[in-house]
């Protein structure tokens, strides 16, 4: 059987009365691949929603739609996530979001920073989920899949110290997206946010999820000092923003590694060198030939 075969399957199933004739199928952007918008217009109605593909690509970037679809559903009290409505072995069927992904200059000004403050402090303090965040694992499934002759002695030191050195002690567990940037934010016509892409989310340190939220949105220190003065004195998910924003230093290169292992498998699995430009700072950073 097919993807494709697989997905009408599934759109039979959880849709029974609207033939697959009727079916718009049109890719999404997004780093990780698989995710399309199905719409379909009938007389007395339009159905739209979000299919996200299984596939070799998404079990290489350490993807699970199973696991997603599971973190969606323990989210349900959160309410500013698609909602799963159906899954099989090879695809996950989530709710339509309406909404626009905001500019780079409304996402970096100072109000649509508060409101991501605000989300990310209410996702902080919802129950914890089924999933720990398994750092190792994740960085040592994305060294198996690194070019081999890109791994220098240096890189090699660093890889061993990654998968074997004390991770900095948890200051607070909660549930984290680890994948927040623009183009995984929605903003409504009610001025609230949806984020969208759970396949990396997980129980974590707010540290680690802070940290990795200002390294992959590239946050100034004046940016990223009045972030965590309004998730802790505003939303108060934490109240000490100076051993926060300390705990955040710890996790800076565990974050930036994490970061490294990601794009170097987005390219040697798709050949696109705007990967390796991407993670040029990344490489730097370690001291890594590029």
């Amino acid at each position: 059987m097919t993807n494709n075969d697989s997905l009408w399957l599934l759109l039979r199933r959880y849709f029974p009365k609207i033939d697959i004739k009727h079916w718009e199928i049109t890719p999404l952007a997004g780093l990780s691949g698989g995710t399309y918008r199905l719409r379909a217009a009938l007389a007395d109605q339009v159905v739209e929603l979000i299919a996200r593909a299984q596939g070799q690509v998404q079990h290489a970037l350490y993807v699970n739609r199973r696991k997603e679809a599971k973190v969606l559903q323990q989210l349900h009290g959160f309410g500013q996530a698609p909602k799963q409505l159906a899954r099989n072995r090879d695809w996950l069927l989530l709710s339509w979001c309406d909404g626009q992904h905001p500019s780079h200059i409304q996402y970096l000004s100072p109000e649509f920073q508060s409101l991501l403050a605000a989300t990310i402090a209410k996702l902080h303090t919802q129950p914890l989920l089924s999933y720990p965040l398994q750092l190792r694992q994740e960085m040592a499934h994305y060294g198996e899949l690194i070019d081999p002759k890109r791994k220098t002695p240096r890189w090699l030191r660093w890889h061993k110290y990654f998968l074997s050195a004390p991770m900095p002690k948890t200051l607070k567990l909660a549930p984290a997206h680890m994948d927040i940037h623009r183009g995984n934010i929605l903003y409504t016509e009610d001025n609230s946010i949806i984020l969208l892409d759970w396949e990396y989310a997980a129980n974590t340190d707010i540290g680690l999820s802070l940290e990795t939220y200002f390294q992959a949105n590239q946050l100034n220190t004046q940016q990223r000092h009045d972030f965590l003065s309004e998730y802790c004195n505003k939303h108060q998910s934490y109240t000490d923003a100076e051993r926060l924003a300390a705990q955040c230093r710890q996790w800076t290169p565990w974050v930036k590694y994490m970061m490294l292992m990601w794009y170097e498998v987005q390219w040697n699995q798709s050949q696109n060198s705007d990967f390796l430009l991407h993670s040029g700072a990344l490489r730097q950073y370690f001291h890594l030939p590029y």
